[in-house]
């Protein structure tokens, strides 16, 4: 396993206004520099634009600190462009899915993974799980070609209506045929939705593609009562060898929140002292 830290302009190490000004460049490379003194393997991001200066600037500033790219969250196109899969628009479906394209091929070409979120958007239509299979068939199509895979992620059920616990991602996948997609699973989320954290991740472990921890209450490992140890124990008994990113609230504060994660994993045996 290989442990990496979300950076972002919401979760994680939160920078206000990510990529949108100079000194948020500043900041990120700053971020980065925290990450890898303090033993993680990589950084997470979540982006919401398809611009080509920014997103090589950002390739330059993660080659420059000697981090990986884990994989590219795509939560924010619907967050702050308010597009998505399902929108009833099928102008805004095509930008949305143009948007997560090119970021599918950034993460492609950074040998990472591509999360899809929060992007899917929401039941809303009769229509809606037909406009996300098509939407995922297509990008689960242009990742086969690229050599990478799409991780769909089981969000609980006050942030989506739908695909809220592990068995029905499973199922969706199957159903729509997407040979390149599998199973992001989520501490946070699987606390809400499945009935056991443990047996979830057993029974989902060829599908497995990428990991999330955060505690009980979104803060890092810790600050709530899951026993993520037992989790990341079990992965490495299921000879998991995908990335564990840390998706917490940036409680108390952004420096904490690293430290207490990686104090965490070197508490544990997981990350080197």
């Amino acid at each position: 396993m290989r442990f990496a830290f979300v950076v972002s302009s919401g979760l994680g190490y939160q920078i206000s206004n990510l990529f949108q000004t100079e000194n948020s460049f500043e900041e990120f490379n700053q971020a980065l520099e925290y990450l890898r003194e303090n033993g993680f393997d990589g950084v997470e991001l979540n982006l919401h634009f398809d611009d080509e200066l920014k997103l090589s600037k950002i390739r330059k500033s993660i080659h420059d600190s000697k981090l990986k790219l884990a994989a590219v969250g795509t939560g924010l196109v619907y967050g702050q462009e308010k597009l998505s899969f399902t929108n009833s628009d099928q102008n805004e479906r095509t930008r949305a899915l143009s948007i997560v394209k090119r970021l599918l091929e950034f993460a492609s070409s950074e040998n990472a993974s591509l999360i899809i979120g929060s992007v899917r958007g929401r039941t809303e239509t009769k229509d809606a799980p037909t406009q996300l299979r098509d939407c995922l068939i297509e990008c689960d199509a242009a990742a086969k070609r690229q050599g990478t895979r799409i991780a769909l992620e089981a969000i609980n059920r006050y942030e989506t209506n739908f695909l809220n616990n592990a068995d029905e991602v499973s199922a969706f996948i199957e159903t729509s045929k997407l040979s390149s997609t599998g199973i992001l699973l989520d501490t946070f989320h699987m606390n809400i939705e499945e009935q056991s954290i443990e047996e979830t991740i057993r029974g989902n472990k060829s599908k497995l593609i990428h990991f999330h921890i955060a505690d009980s209450n979104r803060w890092p490992p810790g600050y709530g009562h899951l026993r993520i140890e037992d989790s990341l124990h079990l992965l490495r008994d299921l000879n998991y060898e995908g990335w564990v990113s840390a998706e917490t609230l940036p409680k108390p504060n952004n420096i904490e929140a690293v430290k207490a994660t990686a104090q965490f994993l070197k508490a544990h045996n997981f990350m080197e002292t």
